[in-house]
């Protein structure tokens, strides 16, 4: 039974895959949802002189934060109890670290390339997704149904 999920989402096909699909099996099971938008961490060092940080770092933000809210007033308009996180960081490690915080029952992921699912498993530091987890993780693979209704 999943009492907790959490969802991971960057707006992308795959993420709002990860969304419906998490949204689906949050339904099923009156589920908590948490809705998470990682941003990596920010780039400055490797940016020039004579280029504003500030304002890249904050049209990043923006960015992410609105995609986070719109996510989740979806799952809102769905009936269900959602919550936004941002944060910044290495995606598996604030995955893992976030489902650990709420214990979360499931991690929902997108996926859309055509390449192995590497960026799940592997980061530059190989720390795997799986071996950090201490829940079930639903890999979402985006498609011609990544924009199919959810099921109410």
């Amino acid at each position: 039974m999943y009492y907790r999920i959490l969802l991971a989402y960057d707006g992308s096909l795959g993420g709002r895959r990860a969304l419906r699909e998490g949204a689906n099996i949050a339904i099923k099971f009156h589920a908590v949802t948490h809705l998470l938008a990682v941003m990596k961490p920010a780039f400055g060092a490797q940016i020039g002189h004579g280029f504003d940080i500030g304002h890249i770092a904050d049209t990043e933000l923006n960015h992410f934060q609105t995609t986070l809210d719109e996510g989740v007033a979806m799952l809102k308009d769905w009936g269900l109890d959602a919550t936004g996180h941002l944060v910044r960081g290495d995606p598996v490690t604030e995955i893992a670290r976030l489902a650990t915080e709420v214990e979360a029952d499931l991690v929902v992921v997108g996926h859309g390339g055509h390449a192995a699912l590497s960026r799940w498993w592997r980061t530059p530091l190989s720390a795997s997704l799986l071996d950090r987890l201490d829940c079930s993780l639903l890999i979402a693979m985006h498609g011609e149904a990544a924009d199919e209704v959810v099921d109410t």
